[in-house]
């Protein structure tokens, strides 16, 4: 008896280094049993697959999304504004692939056999002012680094071209002057060079957040780094090396939990939202908590 009664594969066929087709002719004929109906879609330009999710979702029962994070995040965005709301696997080929990694879901093998599996996991998702994010939404040296990844070094080098460019983001650190309001009554104020709002544990393949965060927890988790440098290295170099206490031990760092919160800068920031670069700040950030159910490897 087939699992699932309509699924839609979503792909970009541009994500990442890999061949989609080639991909497609190895995953169709092992899911192909467990689908009645099963219909691929590919997406041609920006935003395609955000429109996709949130037109056809409520017809399927799973949608499928084969790309990088940037595929990811379009799909949630159309998922969000759409009520009934599908199971959703990520079948993992871009660059860095920060969700699927916390959802241990690494390969395309291992997406298959969770797919086959039927394991699930209920997942929060951010809110920043109109836009959705799964892993994080940060300013400062984030959108740096991004904005330094041109198309031919992410090509190039893959996930060291996100290395390379935060290194080069870290050489000239833009500070700005922030002030930070939690539903809860926290308060903060002053400079900074980076804002984080985290939902996931990865950035550019690195899980700097494994034993803080869990993409279930129902909190977003806050991070101020008030400067970069050596000390901001020291710290990734702790974490690096599984000292599992190095949050607690970083110099210039400040870390609040909430459900809800506002920030403004001076001057005003483009905001990274998982990779992509759509809004300014002045920010005001949400949880939904178990709002998405993905395919999952995690327990």
């Amino acid at each position: 008896m087939p699992r699932y009664k309509k699924a839609i594969l979503v792909y970009n066929q541009q994500a990442g280094q890999g061949d989609a087709l080639e991909i497609i002719e190895t995953i169709v004929p092992k899911l192909a049993p467990e689908i009645i109906e099963f219909t691929l879609i590919q997406t041609m330009e920006q935003g395609e697959a955000e429109q996709i999710c949130f037109e056809r979702a409520s017809e399927s029962d799973l949608i499928l999304i084969m790309g990088g994070d940037g595929t990811v995040h379009e799909c949630v965005n159309g998922l969000m504004k759409q009520e009934a709301r599908p199971h959703v696997a990520i079948l993992p080929t871009g660059t860095c692939n920060d969700l699927s990694r916390a959802l241990r879901v690494e390969t395309i093998e291992e997406a298959i056999d969770a797919i086959l599996a039927g394991t699930t996991q209920q997942i929060d998702i951010g809110q920043q002012n109109e836009r959705f994010f799964s892993n994080f939404s940060g300013v400062g040296l984030i959108t740096e680094a991004s904005k330094e990844i041109e198309n031919e070094t992410k090509d190039k080098f893959g996930k060291l071209g996100y290395v390379i460019s935060a290194i080069r983001s870290l050489k000239a650190p833009t500070t700005f002057s922030y002030t930070l309001t939690t539903t809860e009554g926290e308060e903060s104020s002053g400079e900074a060079v980076m804002i984080l709002a985290m939902n996931g544990q990865y950035i550019g393949t690195v899980g700097l957040f494994n034993e803080n965060i869990s993409l279930s927890d129902h909190m977003l988790h806050l991070f101020i780094i008030k400067e970069a440098g050596m000390t901001l290295v020291k710290n990734v170099y702790n974490q690096a090396f599984s000292n599992e206490d190095w949050l607690k031990e970083a110099e210039g760092l400040e870390m609040y939990t909430t459900k809800a919160c506002s920030i403004s800068t001076s001057p005003a920031l483009e905001i990274d939202s998982d990779g992509e670069l759509l809004e300014r700040t002045p920010v005001d950030y949400q949880l939904h908590p178990g709002e998405l159910t993905f395919i999952s490897n995690a327990h």
